[in-house]
């Protein structure tokens, strides 16, 4: 058994009888930002005594062993620590193995195709993902911290993801509101779902309103209910989603635009929990959680005397800031993989997965509509391709193939950020400390971290 470290933190064990797949299977490991310490096996015997150690926290595993094939070898990893993700790798064309696998609940299958080992990782870190928040979507146990996450379609494999994953966590053992700020399409309905998901009231219901929908008197109905006859088309009682929700979550996306009467009536559910349907002449008590977003600064919009500032005050006790997908490259790869398996099965389509260069145009392009413009794409994608086919550079929209353009071939920023990513991986492995690494590079520590952050590493 052999061992390798690209830091500390998660433990995987790789389990491959094949010394040169082994060996290249390692390397691609350790080279990239899945921070993990790599154990090796040959056999399945040897796993699963390796697996007593609580430590492993992923197996990748080939398919074909010398003392079990297939079904067999998922089956056996699962029966010792079903909590585990197992990622299952087979020779291309090996269908029947993968689709056993998957049934018997294996996290991914990657069949060696030409690029495969650069999809390795990506495979990986999402597998993970997946496993660290199967606590928190299920019965609520699931760890504190995680290293990288994935909810449907939310992950998080950067630093500043992290971070965001790390304050959900918090917020959700609390029941204080939340004020989740972002542009368009970066998630804030996910996070908001994440957050209730992982609460002690997750069984209760989680509502939705988006403030900018609808007209004020309706939207005023639909948040605090109203009375039969309160109004021309009340032709019954409406209870409102403060009352429907009991002790669960109501949401409310686009809180900035939100009418001067309806930030009122919500001031007075957050200072006294009680609400007034339209048309009642009394109060009626109300427990649910207030989730709020936006993609505007609230606080611009406070000083534009466009926005209560005590509701602000009230609305912003708990906020979170989420990135968009430009400023977050290193998610891009997951992401990419996580729609892609989402729209096959949507569409009952499959494709033969993305070509070598594609997912480095998918990290080149800004991505202005943020998740959901990558969603879309993937999407089109998989309707416009005939089944079974890789996808290609130049099968990608054309806004994202000019962004990825160059007289050179390759963007001058991305070429920086490849060298400069490079750059201090070496003096990180060279020295004993990241202060040491800063030194050497001629910066300080504080602007060595900032730039592993921008760089997605941990």
């Amino acid at each position: 058994m052999s061992e390798s470290a690209l830091a500390g933190g998660l433990h995987l064990l790789l389990v491959e009888g094949d010394a040169e797949l082994e060996a290249a299977m390692r390397t691609a490991l350790v080279r990239a930002e899945t921070q993990v310490r790599v154990r090796t096996v040959r056999r399945l015997g040897a796993a699963l005594d390796a697996l007593r150690d609580p430590r492993i926290g992923c197996v990748v595993t080939d398919l074909v062993l010398a003392d079990a094939e297939g079904s067999a070898v998922v089956r056996a990893l699962r029966a010792a620590r079903g909590e585990l993700p197992v990622v299952a790798v087979a020779a291309a064309g090996s269908e029947d193995l993968a689709v056993a696998a998957l049934k018997l609940g294996a996290a991914e299958y990657l069949p060696r195709h030409p690029d495969w080992l650069e999809h390795l990782p990506v495979l990986v870190r999402a597998a993970i993902g997946r496993s660290v928040l199967s606590g928190i979507d299920g019965d609520g146990s699931g760890p504190e911290t995680a290293a990288a996450g994935t909810w449907q379609p939310f992950v998080a494999t950067t630093a500043s993801m992290r971070t965001v994953l790390d304050l959900v966590l918090r917020a959700a053992r609390s029941r204080v509101p939340v004020l989740l700020e972002g542009e368009t399409g970066t998630g804030k309905e996910v996070v908001a779902r994440a957050i209730h998901q992982r609460s002690s009231e997750r069984e209760a219901p989680f509502l939705v309103q988006n403030c900018a929908a609808i007209a004020e008197a309706l939207l005023e109905s639909e948040l605090f209910g109203h009375l039969r006859g309160a109004f021309t088309g009340a032709s019954r009682d409406r209870s409102g989603l403060f009352v429907e929700a009991g002790r669960g979550t109501v949401f409310l996306d686009e809180i900035a635009e939100a009418p001067p009467s309806v930030q009122a009536r919500l001031l007075r559910v957050l200072q006294h929990e009680e609400v007034k349907a339209v048309g009642a002449d009394r109060t009626r008590a109300v427990h649910a959680r207030i989730i709020a977003a936006s993609n505007r600064s609230l606080e611009d919009e406070v000083r534009a005397g466009r926005f209560r500032r005590d509701l602000y005050y009230r609305l912003a006790v708990f906020p979170i800031r989420i990135p968009p997908l430009r400023h977050r490259a290193a998610d891009v790869p997951v992401l990419a993989q996580h729609f892609l398996r989402s729209a096959e099965a949507r569409e009952a389509r499959t494709t033969g997965g993305f070509d070598g260069d594609v997912l480095g145009s998918l990290q080149s392009y800004p991505w202005p509509g943020n998740v959901r413009e990558l969603e879309n794409e993937i999407h089109r994608l998989v309707l416009s391709l005939p089944p079974g086919d890789r996808i290609r550079r130049h099968h990608l929209a054309r806004r994202i193939r000019d962004a990825d353009a160059s007289p050179c071939g390759e963007p001058l920023a991305r070429i920086l950020a490849r060298v400069e990513l490079a750059l201090i991986r070496e003096r990180l492995a060279r020295t004993a400390t990241k202060s040491a690494a800063a030194r050497s590079l001629g910066i300080t520590r504080e602007a060595l971290y900032a730039k592993m952050r921008r760089l997605g590493m941990r």
